[in-house]
């Protein structure tokens, strides 16, 4: 029987090693980017798999360790809903738990210690992959993103994804743990890992030095970026007339700055209202705002890009006793102007954003889980239930017609800018061919967050670059606003809740990549792997055991 002072002594360790890893994971991340932390942040946390005395306690306790570093690194979700912010940090701590459960439950920190490496690497690849699609998924904070300095490594993304990066990651965690926990038997492996983790830079550093052999000149692109405030209830810190002359006002002063030069101007997500043809037939101003827009770009022989809202599907509806005419579809829309003024907002030619974030643009479980609906409605912030949007359909490539080209870009919104499968679609060929876009332009607005969001949101969007081999464009309304080379290379950054505009030119990357074409195949690989896994271990513990 464990005495009560070994228990306290128990409870003890495992507190300090389930806090050591959240507090070496978090300072790996954005915006402290000490990316060699991540290397060993999983150590702790594998080392109190390996001693709990049972599957419960190896669940609980990596569901707390999940659910205290996701707390740690999204604090600032409290400014939207504090209630929200408990559930999704109790909810996204579950997947440390699940991961903790097979990866105790297969033995596989009790195996030999090779297949243990590439085995709890896949197991956790596994469950950063299903965090990054159940209920449309919240691709934040996977290992791989911490990695962001260290370019050479990230260079795998093209044919991996982020999940190559993540597993790379994650065996030399497990590589440590099993080395602490064997101790003389790592030699062998840890030359496996090396090889590895050698042939991953090498390939990088190739990648690197082509580059400058693929590219050729594109457009010259500025991104605006306002800097509002936003409210819960989807309200910004100034009103459309504001937002129009601030954005009006920085386009004017960057093109006196760069004359003739400048081919495309960005300005981020929802700054603008209802720009489609049947909104502009019943909503007031909506008209004179497009006028003023296409002015703007024909005048300025300047292509516009704008972030706004379709509204469309108008019906009669009584509210509080009074009838008016509402827009029973709304979504969020990016619109194009070409340097002539000229907007096309049919399907094809403007863009809606297609991966809503639930509980941001959407609430899930209306038709089909109405226990889930009622419950975020509580829990949500006021006005939440007015604030939903519907999902496009279309993978709109725009084309920019200036200085004798036709460049192609895409325009992935908000958080699309985190959704790889969405975006590798995006520059996806048909047919045998290049891609179908030559670089990316982001509109988003965080507007909502505060302290650390807008560096992680940054830092995750940068492998979007490098896995399609395209520039990036960002324009965030409270940053961080500017450019991505096609080898993950930051450059002209705004600083993140500051005003301003930056310009650059955008270089075309002709590769066609691995992913672009065929996607998250490293990822399902891993899932199967995991699934083999986790039935060995249901089928290990649903066996009697042998009595002696």
């Amino acid at each position: 029987m464990t005495s009560a002072p070994g228990r306290h002594s128990s409870f003890v360790r495992t507190s300090l090693l389930l806090l050591t890893s959240v507090a070496l994971l978090t300072p790996a991340f954005a915006p402290v980017y000490q990316f060699y932390l991540a290397w060993v942040g999983l150590v702790p946390w594998l080392i109190f798999l390996a001693e709990s005395k049972s599957q419960k306690s190896a669940f609980f306790g990596s569901w707390i360790a999940g659910t205290a570093f996701f707390t740690a690194n999204m604090w600032w979700m409290l400014f939207i809903s504090w209630p929200g912010m408990i559930a999704l940090m109790i909810y996204l701590g579950s997947y440390w738990a699940a991961a903790g459960l097979i990866i105790r439950g297969a033995g596989l920190l009790r195996r030999g210690i090779l297949p243990g490496v590439f085995a709890i690497a896949a197991v956790w690849v596994t469950f950063e992959w299903l965090r990054g699609i159940i209920i449309t998924g919240l691709p934040w904070l996977y290992l791989a993103h911490t990695q962001t300095p260290f370019l050479p490594i990230c260079q795998i993304a093209d044919i991996t994804g982020t999940y190559g990066v993540s597993f790379w990651v994650a065996m030399l965690n497990a590589l440590a743990a099993l080395a602490w926990l064997r101790k003389k038997e790592t030699i062998p492996t840890a030359c496996v890992v090396g090889t590895i983790t050698v042939l991953l830079l090498a390939y990088g550093l190739f990648r690197l030095a082509q580059t400058p052999r693929s590219l050729s000149p594109g457009p010259t692109v500025a991104v605006v970026q306002p800097n509002y405030p936003q409210k819960n209830d989807g309200s910004k810190g100034a009103d459309i007339d504001e937002r129009e002359d601030f954005h009006t006002l920085q386009t004017r002063s960057a093109l006196a700055k760069e004359p003739g030069k400048i081919d495309l101007v960005v300005w981020s997500e929802t700054m603008m209202g209802a720009l489609n043809y049947e909104a502009r037939e019943k909503m007031p101003g909506a008209p004179e705002l497009y006028d003023r827009l296409s002015r703007l770009a024909a005048e300025n022989d300047v292509a516009l890009i704008v972030g706004g809202e379709y509204a469309g599907d108008w019906k009669p509806e009584e509210r509080d006793g009074e009838w008016y005419i509402v827009a029973r579809d709304r979504r969020n829309t990016a619109y194009f102007f070409d340097r002539h003024g000229k907007m096309d907002d049919s399907i094809g030619f403007r863009y809606d954003k297609i991966h809503l974030m639930p509980w941001g643009e959407y609430i899930p479980g209306k038709d089909s889980a109405h226990w889930l609906y009622w419950l975020s409605v509580q829990l949500g912030p006021k006005y939440y239930t007015d604030y939903i949007m519907q999902p496009g359909e279309t993978l709109t490539v725009f084309h920019l017609d200036a200085r004798d080209h036709d460049w192609r870009f895409v325009s992935p919104i908000c958080f699309e800018d985190l959704d790889a499968a969405l975006c590798a679609q995006m520059f996806r060929p048909s047919e045998a061919g290049g891609k179908r876009a030559d670089f990316m332009v982001n509109l988003t607005n965080d507007g909502w967050f505060k302290a650390g969001e807008n560096a992680q949101h940054f830092q995750a969007a940068i492998f979007r670059s490098i896995e399609n081999r395209a520039w990036l464009a960002r324009s965030v309304n409270t940053g961080i606003s500017g450019f991505v080379d096609s080898d993950g290379r930051p450059s002209d950054l705004l600083t993140a809740r500051t005003e301003g505009t930056s310009v650059a030119q955008i270089m075309i990357d002709g590769r066609l990549t691995f992913f672009t074409r065929f996607g998250d195949i490293f990822a399902y690989a891993c899932v199967a792997a995991t699934s083999i896994m986790a039935a060995h271990a249901w089928i290990k513990h649903r066996q009697p055991r042998k009595v002696q």
